[in-house]
């Protein structure tokens, strides 16, 4: 770099270094020397940790940015502990000479007076600004040249920091070459010409494309005799810009080429004032050429900005949303078609607020006062002093300011306009609603046709066209999300044999998903990590505890109660404000429910999978507590209580800040709402060995769920109960969680479901477990039944047993299956007393379900035998019960039975629609049992028609996709109806 001796500096430089102390030297390469001998500090990581605190000494560096420049996107497990290492070798390397602290989040070094070129580079240019107000210009090109000394070359080409380079480095390279670029234009304004021609030509060959270097070494040999020279600087020049970028030489360029060759004198003087050109300028980035949709959004955000030219009002646009949505894009796409509105310049800035180091208030003004014509040794120092003078730059003018990805609205508030005719277009994950009378526009996630053409502007249309299923799956699995969209583009854009099918299948690995949405530089799970280490530590751990959550909606107290027991008010709050989490309306209770974008969800299962298991298990205890008590809660009020019914509520749970009363006042609407959470719940406790209190909260809420069907899923979280509870040692929670599952299984496998009932029969049996033993003997009975093989022994040693001890539930269960087995059997005469005693059971206890399948069953029996009246009378008490509780699955058994009541009284018509009606139903529950046999009685009524060609459709395909060989007596039934259908 400019090539001024060691000795000018030590003379300019205030005092010059102080003997026998340290200095760092970070303007070229790392160096550190003591007493004027090398340090020698080898390891990279620790140099990078240097250049990092040197950079910005006597600031706090955040332990973020740190990790960042240390290990980019693969640290360590314990990154603070392997941080805390290289800062104390770097510690013990330099000694006393420099003290390294730890503060506030970060490392901060504190150095002696004079001991960094940086400090001894800031000081000379203070020194230039008072020597050029005092209109001393020698003394101003002393400090210049000594300032520019201190430049050896590349800022920290030795130090391998790719964030490093990529944050910090470009903006003191610049302000180096900005400090050469004005020594050289008072070298020529004291008339040295000659003598700095050859460092001017060094120097514009290393920064080619600098125009102002180009200008001042024409004029240089120009004024030296060597105009033949100065005009082949202009052709290399010309060239090199048409060639490298398809430009012409700028204004100033061409002014000193026309008058060169017309022999003209020009004006070497440099101004006495500090300023740099004021000429209007666009900082914008080049404008997005594949960029689609957002149609509506860039309207109004358009009109949102079309009052910049109405008195008294600065117009503020604040678009916000989650990583990855398309914000800053968007912001670039508006401006662009805005700038003829803004006549005075549009600026731009990145405030990097989404990441660990958003940039400094002063910082930031200090490049907009340079953009508008302020350089940076003629700035005031204080932040407050930096936005005023860049409040009177933009006064009465109109200018877009476009200030992306803003942290927060304290470090956008210094950044704003004071007048009229200006306006300011924000971008920020949070919506920043400290900001007033800002237009504020939340982004959400293409719809899928937008996501569909920006494949198609990415790649050939036609290859999106010829796999449209494939590509809207593509656009589904990434979330609908721009960001993840583009890196898929990209992904593909350079394969084109590469099928969208082939990487939509890799997708479909939630575990993988995030590893597949990268590129290159480009990555979803880089950009969520970079705004997760800006959140404050409770919004972290809200996000963290949020991915022990399922994929589903939930309710603010449900956070709370895994995140700190709280209400979780306050972190849905912080949580959306931080773009990570949307509302997504009212649910049965009326509680309002959130959701996070799906692959903001699988960033933060991958935090909390990061958690200790401790730590994990205290939080999945407290939110089981938190359902335990509710589920106690919505038990007391429920209507179905079939099966066997839980045990104590544990006297040390605590409920929590939660409205008990308002939740569980409509039992049936909690239950809907919370089913996937509750299920899940379950599942987790027994995986962190909670079975005990899985099995109990399973006891309470499954025998109501099951009412609107999931049959599969609640066999597989009984299973899992049963599992956990076996390999706990404890038999009797094992056999009761058996039990209860085969009660499901009887809808969807008799074989196994007689089994479960079996092994439960005998551990009752031996632990002399009544209540248990007289349930599982009734379902052993409808097993046996339904398997075509009905028996009374086991029904009638129920009754027994239920007699022997008084329970009146247990009475009502087995009378009832004796007489379903005594119907089987073709005996409803004989059922029908024991059906009406268990009806006289049924009315002194809170049983309704149990009270519905009674009634159901004396209507089959009156219809058998007869009494048509009987059956009408019985099927109108049904279905007052049915209707009383909202019992969609159980109306579809009632209809199943009243279809054939009205077979019997000859409305045909009106058979078919029940039997249709319960069909729809049964499919709605998963219930296949249900389905077959309401196919049956739809196959019955039809024959009973005549129509034997639609009874012989209906039960052809019943026969070819039902499971009808798990239900033999259903299957004969069917071959029965068939052959008559076939041969009548």
């Amino acid at each position: 770099m400019p090539t001024t001796n060691r000795s000018t500096v030590a003379a300019a430089s205030s005092g010059g270094p102080v003997a026998g102390a340290v200095q760092f030297r970070i303007l070229g390469d790392l160096e550190v020397r003591r007493d004027g001998a090398l340090v020698v500090i080898s390891a990279m990581k620790v140099r990078i940790i240097l250049a990092s605190l040197l950079l910005r000494a006597g600031r706090v560096v955040p332990v973020g940015v740190l990790v960042d420049r240390l290990w980019e996107h693969d640290p360590p497990a314990d990154t603070r502990a392997a941080l805390q290492t290289y800062v104390t070798r770097l510690r013990r390397l330099l000694g006393a000479d420099a003290a390294i602290h730890l503060r506030s989040g970060g490392y901060v070094i504190e150095l002696p007076a004079r001991s960094c070129d940086l400090q001894e580079f800031d000081e000379l240019l203070e020194g230039v600004r008072i020597s050029l107000e005092r209109g001393d210009r020698s003394a101003a090109l002393e400090s210049l040249r000594a300032a520019t000394a201190l430049w050896r070359g590349p800022i920290l080409f030795d130090v391998d920091s790719a964030a490093l380079h990529r944050e910090e480095v470009p903006q003191v390279q610049e302000r180096c070459l900005e400090a050469a670029v004005r020594r050289f234009a008072l070298e020529l304004a004291l008339g040295h010409h000659q003598a700095v021609v050859e460092e001017l030509r060094a120097l514009a060959a290393a920064y080619p494309f600098q125009e102002e270097l180009r200008t001042h070494l024409m004029r240089a040999l120009y004024r030296s005799g060597r105009q033949a020279e100065a005009l082949k600087v202009y052709r290399d020049v010309a060239a090199l810009l048409r060639t490298e970028l398809g430009l012409d030489p700028g204004p100033e360029l061409r002014a000193v080429h026309q008058a060169i060759l017309l022999g003209e004198s020009m004006d070497d003087d440099a101004r006495d004032d500090v300023s740099a050109s004021s000429t209007t300028q666009c900082q914008l980035p080049p404008a997005i050429g594949d960029f689609v949709g957002r149609a509506d959004q860039v309207a109004g955000i358009v009109n949102s900005l079309a009052t910049g030219g109405e008195p008294a009002t600065v117009p503020i646009v604040v678009l916000s949303g989650v990583a990855g949505v398309g914000k800053s894009a968007l912001a670039v796409h508006v401006a662009h078609q805005v700038r003829d509105r803004f006549p005075d310049g549009q600026l731009y800035v990145n405030l990097g607020g989404g990441g660990p180091a958003p940039r400094d208030a002063p910082e930031v003004l200090s490049e907009l006062l340079y953009a508008l014509g302020l350089l940076p040794d003629a700035q005031p120092h204080s932040v407050q002093a930096r936005a005023a003078a860049f409040r009177a730059r933009v006064a009465d003018r109109r200018i877009l300011i476009v200030l992306d990805d803003a942290a927060d609205a304290k470090q956008v508030a210094p950044l704003l306009p004071g007048t009229a005719g200006s306006a300011v277009l924000i971008t920020s994950r949070w919506s920043l609603d400290e900001l007033p009378a800002a237009a504020r526009h939340r982004l959400q996630p293409f719809s899928v046709a937008e996501g569909i053409s920006l494949l198609s502007r990415i790649l050939d249309p036609s290859r999106v066209a010829g796999e449209r299923p494939a590509a809207e799956e593509l656009v589904d699995l990434c979330g609908r999300l721009p960001l993840a969209l583009r890196i898929i583009g990209a992904r593909l854009q350079p394969r084109p044999t590469l099928q969208l099918r082939v990487l939509a299948k890799r997708l479909q690995d939630e575990h993988r998903r995030l590893d597949e949405l990268a590129v290159g530089d480009l990555a979803v799970r880089s950009e969520l990590a970079v705004g997760y280490a800006g959140l404050a530590g409770p919004v972290q751990l809200a996000l963290r505890r949020m991915g022990l959550l399922p994929a589903e909606s939930f309710a603010a107290w449900t956070l709370g109660a895994i995140t700190d027991g709280g209400d979780g008010e306050r972190d849905v709050e912080q949580l959306m404000a931080a773009g990570l989490l949307e509302p997504v309306g009212l649910d049965l209770t009326g509680q309002l429910r959130y959701r996070p974008h799906d692959l903001v969800a699988l960033f933060a299962r991958e935090l909390a999978g990061r958690e200790d298991e401790e730590v994990t298990r205290a939080a999945y205890q407290r939110l089981l507590d938190r359902f335990l008590v509710l589920a106690h809660g919505v038990h007391l009020r429920v209507d179905r209580k079939d099966g066997l019914p839980p045990d104590t509520l544990p006297d040390d749970i605590e409920a929590g800040p939660v409205d008990i009363a308002g939740l569980a006042a409509d039992p049936g609407a909690w239950l809907r709402t919370e089913r996937s959470q509750l299920l899940f719940a379950i599942t987790q406790a027994c995986r962190l060995g909670s079975y005990d209190k899985a099995a109990l909260l399973a006891d309470m809420i499954i025998p109501p769920l099951s009412i609107r069907g999931g049959y599969e899923q609640i066999v597989r979280v009984r299973g899992i109960v049963r599992d956990a509870a076996r390999a706990a040692g404890d038999e009797r929670v094992a056999s009761r969680q058996a039990s209860s599952r085969a009660d499901v299984l009887l809808s969807l496998c008799l074989d196994e479901a007689a089994s479960e009932f079996e092994e439960s029969v005998a551990v009752f049996r031996r632990l002399a477990l009544h209540h248990e033993l007289v349930h599982s003997l009734t379902g052993l009975a409808f097993a046996r039944m339904f398997q075509g093989r009905p028996a009374l022994v086991h029904a009638e040693e129920a009754t027994t047993i239920a007699y022997a001890t008084g329970d009146r539930d247990d009475i009502v269960l087995a009378l009832r299956t004796h007489a379903e087995t005594l119907v089987l059997q073709d005996r409803p005469a004989e059922a029908l007393p024991l059906l009406d005693r268990a009806l006289a059971h049924a009315h002194t206890i809170w049983n309704t379900d149990s009270h519905r399948a009674l009634l159901v069953r004396k209507l089959d029996c009156a219809i058998s035998l007869g009494k048509l009246d009987l059956a009408d009378s019985t099927y109108a008490q049904a279905r007052e019960v049915t209707d009383a509780v909202d019992n969609a699955h159980g109306l579809g058994w009632l209809l199943v039975h009243h279809s054939r009541l009205r077979r019997a009284r000859g409305d045909l018509p009106a058979a078919m629609r029940d039997a249709r009606e319960a069909l729809r139903r049964m499919v709605e529950a998963g219930d296949p049992r249900g389905v077959f046999i309401a196919n049956l009685r739809l196959a019955e009524a039809l024959l009973t028609g005549g129509d034997s060609r639609g009874a012989t459709a209906v039960l052809h395909t019943l026969l070819s996709t039902s499971d009808a060989a798990s239900v033999p007596l259903l299957k004969a039934k069917a071959e029965s109806l068939l052959s008559q259908a076939t041969y009548p």
